[in-house]
């Protein structure tokens, strides 16, 4: 085993390795609960980032990447699995937004956690957490893939229950798992079609033959599309599209350290990745590309359109994150994968200083979630106020910080790529994204302040272990865009994303990207994109407040025109509110109708499959009962019944044969 072989296995065990160390000690450590968790995922953070630098700024492993076979997992006759483990660029890229806002969430919850008696199994599965989702980023074969799938939505699990003694907090844990199943059913059926058809599951080479069998007509183009829509469909549960995006809202019950690291830089990108890393067989089936785009852009309006009325600062991010990934899927559809993988990054990292930044507003109003219980609280929490200003602009697409450079490269490519409708609705996404953040921004620092009078003199700024992770993703939020993206469609991300798309670039007929114009079409769309972002700003400015703290401006909101605009959209304000009464469809089409059939089938198999069984088992055991009462033992009762049993058959025959 090489040297990099050997730090690829303890980028895996040292997360691992801490999980177990600290459910087996932790408790004992009690405030130091986060001591060996923390250090094994800061030991893992540097161990990443040596192979990203490998990988990226070396290329030390060359356009394929590191690969190598751990040991050999599952040996069944014809049926062998390895455990296989691979680096290349996208694994890199991936690494690099993983690691660190794992490691900023990890250093964040000691801060956050640091008066709950649990502590110790937080970390715990934080831990399990990070070796599930870096298991996930590294697998080379589509079963370790899968392992690793089932063991985020484990873990998961977990830490969105992490307070189980709230009933709401079990409940959406139960509903993420549930949720989760539906779409890895289908996940499955695909890793199982690919085995039936190709004969592996190792990723270079279902690779290299998916497209060989599609031209040869081994495999038809219907059968492509619908291996292609399995994989997706566990893609969709995963990454909460529609219609299986129901359980991310609800997964907010967690502590915010957890939505931070499920809603930005982890679990939630599971699927993004998923479809990017298996682009060469999604390419072979335009029919199953033109339905990911359909879906991620319904998902990013749909979910756009809920965050506009939400009152619960985490429940706001929550959609959020739902509409970016909407964005990141339509991405993969219009064949913008390196766009999409960009814009997966910069989400990363601003979505986790908004989520980590809602944790801090909420740990400095005393666990209040409420917007409407906010406002003014710029001046008592200014790290946070300007930590959460810089991610707000960034998710905005304002120029230059990170949101624009990859929002920008996702709509620019639907145009170019003859995906006009999914640039036409994105724009529009684009617009309320802008609003609804600096909505979220008005009433939670801006204006008069109503938080509650008796909490109001004790709201105070958090500290160093919230806000020094908040100013480290402040950082890539605001530079990242222009350290990869710049020159538009010719930066970093382009060429490091180059080998791992080429193939599949080639197959749709799209060559090298050109040079950005700004008096062309380009700076037309770029254009475009700014403005929208900047009048969604400037309309939420107007009606929630404002603040420009290096210009000295600021200006009270209009709650009396917002009551007016709400009174005359009412029934779409009323849909939006309620979440489009999906949660409502699935309480009566799954739970009440399906309760209902399920007590149906219920007494069916009580009364007659259990009734029948039952019965039959009930009359052999009384005749049983009936018949040993013969059985006494008795030479003489035996020779008295076969001499009777001879009479009857004598006389029997002699009946017989007088006729």
């Amino acid at each position: 085993m090489t040297t990099d072989q050997l730090l690829v296995t303890l980028l895996l065990a040292l997360p691992i390795g801490g999980f177990a160390l600290t459910a087996l000690v932790g408790r004992r450590l009690y405030q130091r609960a986060w001591i060996i968790a923390v250090g094994a995922i800061v030991a893992t953070w540097l161990i990443a980032m040596y192979l990203v630098y490998n990988t990226l700024f070396l290329n030390a492993y060359g356009a394929q990447g590191l690969h190598f076979t751990l040991y050999e997992w599952i040996p069944a006759g014809d049926f062998r699995i390895e455990a296989n483990f691979a680096v290349d660029n996208l694994t890199a890229a991936l690494l690099i937004v993983v690691c660190t806002v794992g490691m900023l969430v990890h250093v964040y919850s000691i801060g956050y956690m640091a008066h709950d008696p649990g502590r110790w199994r937080f970390f715990a599965y934080l831990n399990l957490f990070m070796f599930s989702m870096l298991l996930l980023v590294l697998a080379d074969n589509f079963l370790l893939l899968f392992a690793a799938w089932e063991l985020v939505g484990l873990s998961s699990y977990l830490l969105i229950g992490f307070w189980y003694g709230r009933r709401s907090a079990a409940l959406a844990a139960k509903k993420a798992f549930l949720v989760n199943r539906v779409g890895d059913v289908g996940f499955a059926l695909g890793i199982m079609a690919i085995w039936t058809t190709v004969g592996t599951l190792n990723f270079p080479e279902v690779f290299e033959r998916i497209p060989l069998l599609a031209e040869s007509g081994v495999i038809q183009p219907w059968q492509m599309t619908g291996l292609a829509l399995l994989l997706f469909l566990g893609a969709v549960g995963k990454s909460a599209q529609f219609p299986l995006h129901v359980w991310l809202p609800d997964a907010m019950e967690g502590p915010t350290p957890v939505s931070a690291l499920i809603h930005a830089a982890t679990m939630v990108n599971a699927g993004v990745y998923m479809v990017a890393r298996a682009n060469p067989l999604f390419v072979q089936s335009p029919s199953a590309m033109w339905l990911i785009a359909g879906v991620g852009i319904f998902t990013a309006i749909l979910a756009a359109s809920i965050a506009f009325t939400q009152r619960d600062i985490k429940r706001v991010l929550a959609y959020s994150t739902l509409s970016q990934l909407g964005y990141m899927f339509a991405a993969l559809g219009v064949g913008a994968f390196t766009a999409a993988i960009f814009h997966l990054m910069t989400h990363g990292f601003f979505k986790g200083l908004l989520f980590l930044g809602s944790g801090s507003v909420i740990h400095g109003v005393h666990d209040e979630q409420d917007m409407n219980r906010m406002g003014g609280l710029w001046r008592k929490m200014p790290i946070t106020h300007i930590t959460m200003l810089i991610g707000a602009i960034a998710i905005a697409g304002i120029p230059p910080l990170a949101g624009f450079f990859s929002k920008d490269e996702i709509l620019g490519q639907a145009w170019k790529n003859g995906f006009v409708w999914v640039w036409a609705i994105g724009i529009v996404v684009a617009l309320m994204t802008a609003f609804y953040m600096f909505r979220l921004m008005g009433k939670t620092f801006y204006g008069p302040s109503n938080v509650d009078p008796a909490v109001e003199p004790r709201v105070h700024e958090s500290p160093r272990s919230m806000t020094v992770p908040l100013l480290l993703l402040a950082i890539p939020s605001a530079v990242l865009g222009v350290a990869l993206g710049f020159p538009i469609g010719a930066g970093l991300i382009e060429q490091w994303m180059e080998p791992v798309f080429e193939g599949a670039n080639e197959v749709l007929g799209r060559g090298q990207a050109e040079p950005f114009q700004v008096l062309g079409l380009d700076g037309f769309l770029a254009g475009a994109s700014v403005a929208v972002a900047v009048l969604g700003v400037l309309a939420a400015m107007r009606l929630f407040g404002f603040r420009v703290p290096l210009l000295g401006l600021q200006a009270k909101p209009r709650p009396a025109v917002v009551e007016r605009l709400t009174d005359r959209l009412r029934p779409l304000y009323t849909g939006s509110f309620h979440k489009w009464f999906f949660d409502d469809l699935n309480d009566l089409i799954f739970v009440r109708a399906g309760g209902l059939v399920a007590r149906g089938l219920w007494w069916f198999d009580v009364h007659i499959i259990d009734g029948a069984v039952n019965g039959v088992a009930g009359l052999t055991q009384r005749s049983g009962r009936g018949l040993r009462h013969i059985q006494t033992g008795r030479v003489q009762n035996y020779a008295l019944g076969i001499a009777l049993s001879l009479i009857v058959v004598a006389v029997g025959y002699f009946v017989a044969g007088g006729r």
